[in-house]
């Protein structure tokens, strides 16, 4: 069997090899290789990243869902506050007999003031 120690020195007589031959490298060979490492990252830099091409997808949805939750507030919110529903107080104070006459003796004054359109503030 292999010992650990007999596989290390094997990597660093190969690895002392290697540096040994591209030091001694002439140059045109050295020319050569520099042409094609500047020939392949010109060609990387022209092509995006797969990531980058989901970021921007990711990037517009979001932005998608950001317009849409806008238009979807902007249109829903009403220009007036709705009625409240009634109360169970609330039919107690129209049946009462008091106050259910000052209502019916006043309509017409209530009708022509719903006319007029104020300030509803006062």
């Amino acid at each position: 069997m292999n010992q650990p120690h007999e596989g290390e020195n094997w990597i660093e007589r190969a690895q002392a090899l290697l540096d040994e031959s591209a030091e001694n490298l002439d140059a045109a060979t050295l020319s050569r290789l520099n042409r094609a490492r500047q020939a392949a990252l010109a060609q990387r830099r022209g092509l995006p990243r797969r990531w980058a091409w989901s970021a921007a997808l990711a990037g517009a949805a979001v932005a998608l869902f950001g317009v849409a939750v806008g238009l979807h507030h902007r249109f829903d919110a009403p220009g007036a506050p709705a009625a409240a529903p009634l109360q169970a107080g609330d039919i107690d104070y129209l049946t009462s007999d008091d106050d259910a006459l000052d209502l019916y003796e006043n309509l017409d004054f209530y009708a022509w003031l719903e006319k007029q359109g104020g300030d509803p503030r006062g």
